[in-house]
């Protein structure tokens, strides 16, 4: 007969078996919570977790009238070692805002370097060739045309700047040259010590741009002055003049028979009697030049820039310093008859 007391409260004690299935369960939940905290440990960071406002603030005192105002914030001081990064974004953005820095690979990784696209090249530094300067031609003058008689004697001391006071691109080879100018050419060709002393002119000042000029010709035996002390060196210079100061510049010495030497000139009595053994030295020399006619010397005539160019050129030839010109209205060297 079974008995009709109810069961008893009392609980039985787990047995071992239970214990070990509860401790099992217990780290297998366990195991669970660090796997998925250990993937995304800020879900779990207390920092993103939102609470309504009502626990935010604290309660008013009782007693007190003043409306509630949230406490001032509090910088907050975060060590380096604890710094917390922020979470990543679930939703990539479109842009990224700001310099992007590179990423630190972790230590032992093999880090390939990528092949550079054609915007990364680095473009090529492009060096502009250097161009040669173009040379210097001959002068050109607008009222030397190329079949002027005297234009190889002209172009010659120009490039070799003899000549220095043209303007427009004019040589002005027809007008009357002085003796100053004179002087100044014959400074540019001659290059002998000087064999006489100075002489101070009355009419030429120590400070003048053509006192040096003036000086040297007269020092190297070229010109000289006259009976009263004067130079004149605005005086337009005859073509005998001319011929008379090269001569003596050069040391020319005539030959015994000068007379005959001046037969070659067609005008030869209007030779001044003072300078008929010059003008025969440097028709022996071959340094005189004449135009129109080689055998009309025209000695009174005022010599004109082209004349005195082309004298000058060759005497400077005759010494050797520039190459000879061939021109049919140089004097060619006469041979005296004995």
């Amino acid at each position: 007969m079974s008995s009709s007391q109810p069961p008893s409260g009392k609980r039985k004690p787990l047995g071992f078996d239970e214990l070990i299935a509860i401790v099992v369960a217990f780290g297998t939940m366990g195991a669970i919570f660090f796997w998925v905290t250990g993937r995304n440990p800020d879900r779990l960071n207390a920092r993103s977790w939102q609470f309504p406002a009502v626990f935010s603030q604290p309660a008013a005192e009782p007693g007190n009238s003043t409306i509630l105002t949230p406490p001032e914030a509090i910088p907050e001081v975060r060590s380096p070692a604890r710094t917390i990064l922020p979470s990543q974004p679930d939703v990539v953005p479109v842009a990224p805002v700001g310099p992007l820095f590179p990423v630190v690979p972790p230590m032992g990784t093999v880090v390939v370097p990528e092949t550079p696209s054609e915007r990364e090249a680095v473009p090529p530094v492009i060096t502009k060739p250097k161009v040669a300067k173009p040379k210097a031609g001959p002068v050109k003058f607008s009222d030397v045309p190329d079949k002027y008689w005297a234009r190889p004697f002209i172009v010659a001391l120009a490039d070799r700047q003899f000549f220095a006071d043209f303007t427009d691109n004019k040589f002005r080879p027809d007008e009357p040259i002085t003796r100053s100018e004179l002087a100044r050419l014959i400074q540019g060709m001659s290059d002998k010590e000087p064999r006489r002393k100075p002489i101070n002119f009355k009419d030429v000042k120590n400070n003048s741009p053509i006192a040096g000029a003036i000086d040297h010709s007269v020092k190297t035996g070229y010109l000289k002055g006259y009976p009263d002390n004067a130079f004149r060196p605005d005086k337009e210079v005859p073509r005998v003049e001319v011929i008379a100061a090269l001569a003596s510049g050069l040391n020319l010495k005539p030959s015994a028979k000068a007379s005959r030497t001046l037969q070659v000139y067609t005008d030869r009595k209007k030779v001044p009697k003072w300078a008929v053994n010059k003008v025969a030295a440097a028709t022996e020399a071959g340094i005189v030049v004449n135009n129109p006619k080689p055998t009309l010397l025209q000695p009174n005539k005022i010599a004109t820039r082209a004349e005195v160019a082309a004298m000058i050129y060759e005497a400077m030839a005759k010494q050797g310093k520039v190459p000879v010109k061939p021109s049919d209205y140089v004097m060619k060297p006469v041979k005296p008859s004995k």
